[in-house]
């Protein structure tokens, strides 16, 4: 047991040496933990605060997701001008207004479009600039070790958001819940700036993005979109629809947190060590099971239950975005493959949405989704 504490410890400290890398575990600690307040309550606020029938719901996120595959183009030509923390910064204003328009929603009329625009702005500056980050600064053979870290930064960070937004909305509004949010926002920004910026060494064209990139990758980014899309918006509909409540929800989130961020380290470790391809395809047969198991939740013990294995999406998920920092730090144009990257993600996004409209069944949904994992073969 010394040893492996030790062994934790020094791991952990080697980080402390990386002042970027520092900085960014901060910045998205804060990030995240004002993000996981709100994130699993948007579509349950969408669907019955503001009482949008299901299919309205679904076509705000598809325009999210159609926004944000320009916003990732368009963040792309501002950060080789402003750089990519400039880029992260410059994402928070268009997060805050996000915020802030869902939260008159209630009390004016806004444009559904207009505020899925706002938000996939801020989605796409921000993503950019946090992929950027991390292909730079991760280490080759270290990478899936460092990712993971950010994995569990995350996962601690999401431990504490979900369950104090529950609380916020028992207690008091949505209103109050966004207000901290946005202050979180401000304040993750300030450690991103204890170093220089760091900025794309070749100009950046829309022709970087499909040059050289393989339909396979794009394929496999599209079966993460379809589990992403499912996970983020349909999943929490169906669960909260048994759980029936907003701090049952958010304890369902902190729950999920707590199996990531203890699982993260491990596999990132495991990841360096046997291949961050073998454990991606032991993440894609495991997910597609998980999605299956899904399919029988009927009650909120079972929910529950479930989220005992929410870890598995870190199976598949850290070594893939492992593997794609590794392919867009060695391509021509670092910045297409985190475009190209984006654009196929939420092209999924948009395909695991129109599926569900079509379908018309969550249970279909998630036999789609976990059918669609079988993609992330090819990566």
């Amino acid at each position: 047991m010394n040893r492996t504490l030790s062994g934790h410890g020094l791991y952990l400290l080697h980080f402390t040496h990386n002042k970027e890398l520092s900085e960014f575990y901060v910045s998205i600690a804060l990030r995240f933990l004002a993000l996981s307040m709100i994130g699993i309550f948007i579509p349950i606020f969408l669907l019955y605060e503001i009482a949008l029938p299901l299919s309205l719901v679904l076509y705000f996120f598809i325009a999210f997701a159609f926004f944000f595959i320009f916003s990732s183009l368009l963040a792309a030509y501002i950060s080789a001008r402003i750089g990519f923390k400039h880029l992260i910064l410059l994402s928070v204003p268009f997060q805050i207004s996000f915020i802030l328009l869902l939260a008159l929603l209630e009390n004016f009329r806004i444009p559904l479009f207009l505020i899925a625009a706002a938000g996939a702005i801020a989605s796409g500056f921000y993503w950019i600039g946090h992929h950027a980050d991390l292909a730079k600064f991760t280490k080759k053979k270290k990478r899936a070790s460092q990712v993971g870290l950010s994995f569990f930064v995350v996962g601690v960070s999401a431990l504490i958001g979900p369950i104090v937004g529950g609380l916020l909305l028992t207690e008091f509004s949505y209103v109050v819940l966004f207000v901290v949010t946005s202050v979180l926002l401000l304040l993750s920004t300030i450690p991103l700036f204890f170093t220089k910026d760091f900025y794309q060494r070749v100009p950046f064209s829309a022709r970087d993005v499909f040059r050289g990139n393989k339909a396979r990758d794009a394929l496999a980014f599209m079966g993460q979109g379809i589990e992403i899309g499912t996970l983020g918006v349909l999943w929490p509909i169906f669960i909260f629809s048994l759980l029936g409540a907003y701090f049952a929800l958010g304890l369902v989130g902190t729950f999920g947190a707590l199996m990531s961020s203890v699982a993260s380290i491990i596999i990132g470790r495991v990841a360096d060590k046997v291949g961050r391809k073998n454990v991606l395809r032991v993440g894609a047969y495991s997910l597609s099971v998980l999605w299956f198991f899904r399919t029988l939740v009927s009650s909120a013990s079972h929910v529950f239950l479930v989220t005992i294995f929410s870890f598995v999406t870190d199976i598949a998920g850290l070594p893939m975005d492992s593997v794609s920092y590794t392919k867009a730090h060695y391509s021509k144009s670092p910045t297409g493959y985190l475009v190209f990257r984006e654009i196929f993600i939420n092209i999924g996004k948009i395909i695991a949405y129109v599926f569900m409209l079509l379908a018309g069944s969550f249970i279909a949904t998630f036999i789609f989704t976990g059918a669609a994992q079988a993609l992330l073969l090819l990566f």
